[in-house]
């Protein structure tokens, strides 16, 4: 009844009125043209002449408040089917404006200019256009401030530098928007420019970075009358042809592969994505580490139907994209099922995906609504006898069905609520995994207070006679505006609670509490531009049964020059004991730890020349007699060669002493035996990345990664009930060397709006063993004796809009 009521206080505090508060915003009025202008970055078109314009911009960075060094005017013209922007970016010293070429979507040393469209003027949902001097086009969406670079709008642009500066016309059809169906529409517009040589950026709607988001910072944009959403259809249909490769093999692998995606328009608000006979072979490969942890190894989607348009199933943080098509469920029991003679001769990392389709958009009343259905098919390995040559196929992975569902509401002042459902169903065993639950954010009318708060249920259920119910929910209340900022976050996780069936989540069983302060101070002051810190204060202790887990102090600060070189220091302390009730990895037992300190530091060099270099390094040590010690090093030197030729490698280093891990465990009589190794852990890390961009269109890029990880066992112990270590005969081998090893090459083109062709080398080498190596010369040569995988394939997509072939009849 006490949490219920304090839980009611917080909302009706949340709902007061807030005072003194500036809510003006700047308005720009669009003209209705009869013909568009030429869409050449020329702003001579007469067109032109007339349209009110949008200037007196504000530097965002480095003086937060103060009017720009550099004149902008902005214009806007409409007609019915596009919103045409003209943009003067006026620049005295012009033949120094900064102009790097790169890969769509990525944007380095340059100017830029970004213009973002607010079509419902709800503050919390946006489009990102955003184009060079050398006429690269960037775009993304933007949903409660997290912005998603991987959507792909199709829309046209032109550049061109003069002597005066240089100029834009971004030209953005109705179809890659969505807006309501309305006669008059009132949309939310910032424009924001890059002036890279003095790093200054600048907004025409003031954006004040001690305010809480930009998207409700933008101003307004009136005059668009009578025009109406078009039909959105288009088709992407791919072909790809691969060649493959094993170095144990004396011939090359042929196929072929085609499919489509599609995407359709329901209505003005929402939009129908679904993917047929996906083909995701040239995804760039899985950065692959040695996991000694009791935790999975989580990689990031890197499949553009699942990262494209993903705003509204991050919702609860329950949906990771990666279970679709993912490592199938049985995979390892292939190998119990050998009989005598027998071998896996093949078994697939993955699952395939049948096909995949979604529903998302949000209407004119703040209705967010997210449908995600994806299908995959039987997956098998395939099982050799070693004498007859005779095969046999073991299914690893039954056909399964993965559903998400999400509706959502924005509220007043950028608040919302959410609910949302992931389920997943293998008909095959009978088995139902159903993840459920609400969260929403409300803040005060001054957005100066944030109440944050999330609940979710999760079941399984296998041939509807066992049943797993568990049940996680936090809650965070603080400020979120001015220099100094606070919050209090408190968490809970059952011992049962799993959403791991189409989420990703560490681990359960926890209680935790976090209070949190935060500083910043964007003012310059002598030779400061910006500086930060925050520290955090965390108390853990598990679900089931209540057990005192860890208490940590996190610090971090970071200070930022005006030549643009930056620095932090960051690190944690542990001022008592902890226990790990994961790492013995059997209920009930725990690994007590000692107390610890960890301090780190790091700092980054200016970009805009063309050496710059990123240097990292941190040392922690126990305060207690287990005497670890860890020790990591990273430095990422990039030389830009040209404006078009660039290079940057990563050096990576980690090394832990008298690290104490699980090692194996054993039953006697009921009673399970746990022994714990201590172990001397390294890894080293070499990445090679190289880009030469011919054109805006055009692009050869190469990723060469070598990862190289080590455990030597020194010592064995027994594990007592008290989390303490007892000395041990047990003396298994269980060192550990490791290596990867991928080398991705990737040439691109974008011959026409939204079709691309790209041709793709892949190269990968795995090798594990317990024999560890000692120089990395001989490593890597016997790295290179192991097993070789090589793909090389083409794949051409072609972009079809219903629309522009119905304007051509």
């Amino acid at each position: 009844m006490y949490k219920l009521s304090l839980f009611i206080v917080l909302l009706l505090i949340m709902a007061l009125p807030g005072y003194g508060v500036n809510l003006e915003k700047k308005e720009i009025r669009a003209v209705r043209v009869a013909k568009k202008p030429v869409i050449d970055g020329n702003l001579d078109d007469a067109i032109w002449k007339g349209v009110p314009i949008a200037t007196d911009f504000i530097q965002n960075e480095p003086n937060n408040g103060s009017p720009s060094n550099y004149k902008t005017e902005v214009k806007f013209v409409y007609t019915d089917d596009a919103l045409i922007v003209g943009v003067m970016m006026y620049d005295s010293d012009s033949k120094n404006i900064y102009s790097e070429l790169s890969k769509r979507d990525e944007m380095k040393n340059t100017d830029f200019l970004l213009l973002l469209i607010d079509p419902f003027n709800n503050g919390l949902d946006a489009f990102e256009f955003a184009v060079t001097p050398a006429g690269v086009q960037w775009d993304a969406k933007v949903v409660n401030n997290r912005e998603d670079s991987s959507w792909d709008g199709v829309w046209n642009s032109a550049t061109e530098i003069n002597g005066i500066g240089w100029s834009a016309e971004l030209e953005i059809p109705y179809s890659a928007l969505r807006f309501p169906k309305k006669e008059v529409q009132l949309w939310g517009v910032n424009v924001i420019r890059n002036v890279q040589k003095v790093r200054e950026k600048v907004t025409w709607n003031f954006v004040d970075k001690e305010e809480d988001g930009w998207i409700n910072q933008s101003g307004v944009l009136k005059g668009i009358e009578n025009v109406n959403p078009p039909v959105r259809l288009s088709f992407t249909p791919y072909f790809s042809t691969y060649l493959d490769k094993s170095s144990d093999d004396s011939k090359w692998e042929n196929n072929y592969r085609g499919g489509m995606d599609l995407k359709y328009g329901i209505n003005e608000s929402y939009t129908l994505d679904m993917m047929l006979i996906p083909d995701f072979g040239q995804v760039q490969s899985d950065d692959e580490v040695l996991n000694l942890s009791p935790y999975e190894t989580k990689f990031d989607e890197k499949r553009q139907f699942f990262t494209e348009a993903k705003e509204l199933f991050n919702r609860g943080d329950i949906f990771y994209s990666r279970r679709i098509g993912g490592r199938p469920m049985n995979k390892s029991a292939a190998w119990d099922d050998l009989g005598d003679h027998e071998t896996v001769s093949e078994n697939p990392i993955e699952s395939k995906i049948i096909n995949a389709t979604k529903v998302s958009g949000r209407n004119a009343k703040g209705l967010g609504i997210g449908i995600l259905n994806a299908m995959t098919k039987n997956t098998y390995a395939t099982i050799t006898d070693t004498i007859s040559g005779d095969s046999r196929k073991f299914k690893t992975q039954p056909f399964s069905n993965y559903n998400m569902l999400v509706v959502d509401k924005s509220l007043k002042n950028e608040s919302y609520v959410s609910f949302f459902n992931t389920n997943r169903y293998v008909p095959e065993i009978d088995y139902m995994a159903n993840v459920a639950g609400t969260e929403f954010v409300f803040k005060n009318a001054k957005r100066s207070h944030r109440l944050k708060a999330k609940g979710i249920i999760s079941k399984r259920m296998i041939d509807d006679d066992s049943d797993q119910n568990g049940h996680y929910h936090e809650v965070s209340f603080g400020k979120i505006s001015g220099k100094f900022n606070w919050n209090f976050y408190h968490r809970m996780i059952s011992d049962d609670y799993n959403p791991n069936d189409m989420g990703f989540l560490f681990r359960n069983n926890q209680i935790n509490n976090n209070l949190n302060f935060f500083y910043a101070n964007h003012e310059p002051k002598g030779n400061l531009l910006t500086r930060s810190a925050n520290i955090r204060f965390h108390h853990e202790t598990r679900y089931e049964p209540k057990r005192f887990a860890r208490f940590t102090i996190f610090y971090n600060t970071r200070l930022k020059f005006k030549d643009h070189t930056a620095l932090g220091v960051y690190g944690n302390f542990r001022p008592l004991h902890q226990y790990d009730y994961n790492e013995p990895r059997v209920e009930g037992m725990k690994l007590r730890k000692g107390s610890s300190a960890f301090i780190g530091a790091w700092v980054s060099s200016d970009y805009r020349k063309a050496f710059a270099i990123d240097i990292r390094g941190d040392f922690g040590k126990r305060l207690s007699t287990d005497n670890l010690k860890t020790f990591s090093l990273e430095i990422e030197p990039r030389y830009r060669f040209s404006d078009r030729f660039t290079m940057n490698y990563k050096l990576e280093w980690d090394r832990q002493l008298n690290e104490q891990g699980y090692a194996s465990s054993e039953e006697n009589n009921g009673l399970t035996t746990v022994y714990i190794g201590e172990r001397n852990t390294s890894y080293l890390e070499n990445r090679l990345s190289a880009n030469f961009i011919f054109n805006k269109k055009s692009s050869l890029s190469f990723r060469a990664r070598h990862y190289w990880a080590k455990a030597e066992y020194e010592n064995f112990y027994t594990l007592k009930d008290n989390g303490r270590l007892a000395e041990s005969n047990y003396n298994e081998n269980h060192d550990i060397n490791f290596n990867s090893f991928n080398i991705d090459m990737v040439y691109s083109w974008r011959f026409a709006p939204g079709s691309e062709l790209a041709v793709v080398w892949k190269n990968s080498i795995f090798d594990s063993g317990d024999q560890v190596a000692h120089r990395f010369v001989n490593n890597l040569k016997e790295t290179f004796d192991a097993t070789q995988f090589n793909s090389l394939s083409l794949k051409v997509i072609y972009y079809v809009d219903y629309m522009s072939l119905k304007r051509k009849g």
